[in-house]
């Protein structure tokens, strides 16, 4: 706390120099991937982006990579960072995967029938809705739209594709009225085992999943209106082929209640709060799989029940000046249990989230100031409070079984940051930043109890005496942006202290049939993230564009050996040609071998470099009443390389080659 507290007051006195702020928008360490909007240049892109996966839309953002374990639900990373690291929110909500195997990451309960937008942090700011030392990603949710051109719009859509006889279907219907509106939206996706190069199939990799939300906008007058949100999400038969078992169903049910005030003539800008309710109900299922692969048959159920509110400000002090303020507050509770089968003898039941339970409030504030007409600064803080307990009798004896002291417990954490842009001219501004941040351990880092990580092929246990992570960060960036010309580019460094790590714990033995032992959660002296991002944009001619996303992170250890989950260089190119509703675009992803591991330590091998090729073509067919038809044709992998990413768990090949045909009807 000393730390944190000095260096509140150091950029505290860094921001008392400056005066006024021209403007509202994020600082520049924020990205977002638009998909759904009210905008002609949106609805553009709709029918591209409707009907990608969220998985696919995640790994084209820079800084974001993708931990697989199959052919669903792939597990956000920023910059090297995971988990407990990073926040995943959906509209702000706090949610909780209720898989002890990570099976289910929130963004595997969201589609982009659901959402607007994806927004990326990738350093905490006054946006984060708890305490982390990695930034995080929100799934905005679309909102009806009031008093829209249309009093009634929508779309539709079908896709399939060759490889997994994957096929998708979709649809998305807005009511508008001056004084209230309505928009629903579906989706419905299954695909069978899919094939890696050379038609070698990859047993084990199904899914079939649904999903449905509604949200309703109501104008109580001029400045205010309330918006009610509901999402279900649910996946079935759910194939693992990197785990040693799948998922018989994974359901999320996520409610929400906001109100919004806005007035522009006030100082009192806007006020919004929301209050929502999330539950997961999720069962790991090894009854498919061969019993010669099943030495002994297990169910693993698993539940996370989430409910919280928010409430964010935005005050004029003038018209250059903004102070914003957030208050939030939420409690998680998980859920974790293992029935054991074996040949012979009694069943065994343990708990492995022993009913964990965390309450957490917080306040965020932030200050906007323009210096002059080149320069801005926007700096602020979080503070944090966290309550975990142990809800049950039984869940207090499983934790004594490796802990004697008691299970409740109080942590205070939270961040400070400061961010400086300098516009040099029109086209060219520098930004940097500074930050101090610390994150609480997880439920699952304080109470979990022999966790298997198909990773390191370790059993891990809790440790209640954890100590909280922190990081002190710093970021420097630029962006040109020039008539057809535009490059944007930040380097990074992150130093972390009390880095929370899997340790060996060698007096104790595995649970896990098959596993190399047992480790607990602990701290390590330090860490240590460098890296960056380059985006390039070109558009030589009107009707063609050439883009770059370009991402590096190198990390280590506080012994110098190389940290686990830290992807290579990557690279995704494309070139898109678009005339008269036609469009062609040639994709290039490549990535560089990762030989920077330690295997003794964290269990990762290497990786091999690869290069893929992937070419689409769609049209766009205008029809009549601002109707129109989307069409795409698409080969994904053309060369049917054999390739898999150094986050992809196991090693298992990715896709090999795959066409891919779409069409979605927007009227």
């Amino acid at each position: 706390m000393k730390n944190l507290i000095l260096l509140g007051l150091f950029l505290f006195a860094l921001g008392s120099v400056f005066s006024q702020e021209d403007t509202l928008r994020a600082p520049q360490n924020f990205t977002e991937i638009i998909i759904q909007g009210q905008s002609k240049e949106s609805k553009d892109k709709t029918a591209e982006q409707l009907q990608e996966s969220t998985d696919k839309l995640m790994s084209t953002i820079p800084a974001v990579t993708l931990i697989k374990r199959g052919n669903f639900a792939l597990e956000p990373t920023i910059r090297g960072l995971n988990a407990g690291q990073i926040t995943t929110t959906i509209d702000g909500m706090q949610m909780f995967g209720a898989c002890t195997d990570r099976m289910d990451p929130i963004s595997s309960y969201i589609e982009p029938t659901n959402l607007e937008k994806i927004q990326l942090n990738t350093s905490p700011n006054a946006e984060q809705t708890g305490s982390t030392v990695g930034g995080g990603i929100n799934f905005s949710l679309m909102k009806a739209q009031l008093n829209a051109p249309k009093k009634m719009s929508g779309k539709l859509g079908a896709g399939y594709q060759t490889n997994a006889n994957n096929i998708q279907t979709l649809g998305t219907f807005q009511y508008s009225t001056k004084r209230w509106a309505l928009l629903v939206n579906g989706i419905y996706r299954k695909a069978d085992n899919y094939f890696a190069a050379d038609r070698r199939e990859i047993l084990f990799s199904q899914f079939e999943k649904w999903n449905a939300g509604a949200n309703l906008v109501v104008a109580l007058d001029d400045h205010n209106r309330i918006s009610l949100d509901y999402i279900q999400d649910e996946g079935y038969d759910i194939g693992y082929p990197a785990l040693t078992m799948d998922v018989a169903f994974a359901k999320a049910y996520i409610s929400a209640f906001t109100h919004t005030y806005k007035n522009k003539s006030r100082k009192l800008r806007s006020i919004e709060s929301k209050f929502y309710f999330n539950y997961i109900d999720h069962a790991m299922d090894d009854t498919k799989r061969p019993a010669e692969m099943v030495p002994m048959h297990m169910d693993m159920p698993g539940t996370s029940r989430t409910f919280g509110m928010y409430s964010k400000a935005k005050y004029v002090v003038n018209p250059n000046h903004m102070l914003n303020f957030q208050i939030n507050a939420f409690q998680n509770d998980l859920h974790a249990e293992m029935t054991m089968y074996p040949d012979t003898g009694s069943e065994m039941y343990m708990l492995t989230i022993p009913d964990g339970q965390r309450r957490t409030y917080g306040l965020t504030v932030s200050d906007a100031w323009l210096i002059n007409y080149k320069l801005k600064a926007t700096f602020g803080g979080r503070i944090e409070m966290n309550q975990s307990d142990i809800t049950t009798e039984f869940g207090r004896q499983t934790l004594t079984s490796f802990y004697v002291g008691e299970a409740a417990q109080s942590r205070f954490s939270g961040n400070v940051f400061a961010q400086m842009n300098y516009k040099l001219s029109k086209k060219v501004w520098f930004y940097g930043g500074l930050n101090y941040a610390q994150r609480p351990p997880s439920l699952q880092e304080v109470y979990g109890f022999y966790l298997f990580n198909r990773l390191d092929n370790h059993d891990y246990l809790g440790n209640p005496d954890i100590e909280n992570e922190s990081s002190i960060s710093g970021n420097l960036g630029a962006n040109l942006k020039y008539e057809k010309f535009a490059i944007s580019m930040e380097v990074f460094a992150n130093s972390f202290s009390n880095y929370i790590i899997g340790i060996v714990l060698p007096e104790y033995s595995n649970m896990t049939i098959g596993a190399d032992g047992v480790k607990q959660f602990d701290n390590i002296e330090s860490a240590l993230l460098v890296g960056g991002e380059l985006t390039l944009k070109w558009d030589p001619i009107e009707v063609l564009t050439v883009q770059s996303v370009n991402s590096y992170t190198y990390g280590t250890d506080e012994v110098g050996g190389y940290l686990p989950y830290i992807p290579p260089f990557k690279s995704v190119n494309f070139i898109k040609y678009h005339y008269k509703g036609w469009g062609l675009r040639l994709e290039y992803v490549g990535a560089l071998a990762q030989n920077n591991v330690s295997t003794a330590r964290y269990g990762e091998g290497t990786t091999p470099a690869f290069n893929l090729l992937n070419v689409a073509v769609q049209k766009r067919f205008d029809l009549k009443n601002d109707k129109s038809l989307h069409a795409e044709f698409g080969i994904d992998n053309i060369f049917d390389t054999p390739y898999y990413e150094h986050l992809d768990v196991l090693k298992i090949q990715r896709q090999g080659l795959n066409f891919v045909f779409r069409t979605t009807f927007v009227f």
